[in-house]
């Protein structure tokens, strides 16, 4: 019976530090952050809808959509046709899609010590799992980093 509780409590241990630092790494997840990386996307442009295989002002994939659990509109359905779309053109809807994919995703991508927007910058711009290459590289990079430039003066990136 001891031994049950040791288990236990070790595995309760481990599940409350994970967590602690799943929340650790959204910390620098504000408003500032969410307006930052919108603007990358789109300027924050409330207006768009879908182009290319993206949706709305954070220009969301259905990939990244699906990664981020598949998050909907209060009162849709997932499998509806059209769900990810109508979220994803939704700015508060969108938002939490991103909130789910950061915190399923989120690290120190540019080795700085600290999980901040840069860093989200780059997972958004790069992807969950290549978050590391610098957004300069190519064109698409440069234009989503001008723009993140913009909105945070104080980036290192």
């Amino acid at each position: 019976m001891a031994h049950y509780v040791v288990a236990v409590a070790a595995w309760l241990l481990l599940f409350q530090r994970v967590s602690a630092q799943d929340r650790l790494l959204l910390v620098n997840l504000n408003s500032h952050c969410f307006r930052c990386l919108c603007h990358a996307a789109s300027r924050c442009n409330l207006t768009v809808g879908c182009d290319g295989g993206y949706c709305g002002p954070y220009k969301i994939s259905k990939i990244y959509w699906k990664d981020a659990g598949e998050v909907i509109l209060p009162d849709d359905e997932k499998g509806r046709a059209g769900a990810y779309e109508d979220c994803a053109i939704s700015y508060h809807c969108a938002q939490r899609i991103v909130t789910n994919y950061l915190a399923k995703y989120g690290r120190d991508c540019n080795d700085d010590g600290v999980t901040d927007c840069d860093d989200f910058s780059m997972i958004n711009f790069n992807g969950g799992y290549q978050c590391k290459p610098e957004l300069g590289r190519n064109e698409a990079g440069k234009l989503w980093l001008d723009r993140y430039r913009t909105c945070n003066p104080e980036t290192r990136l």
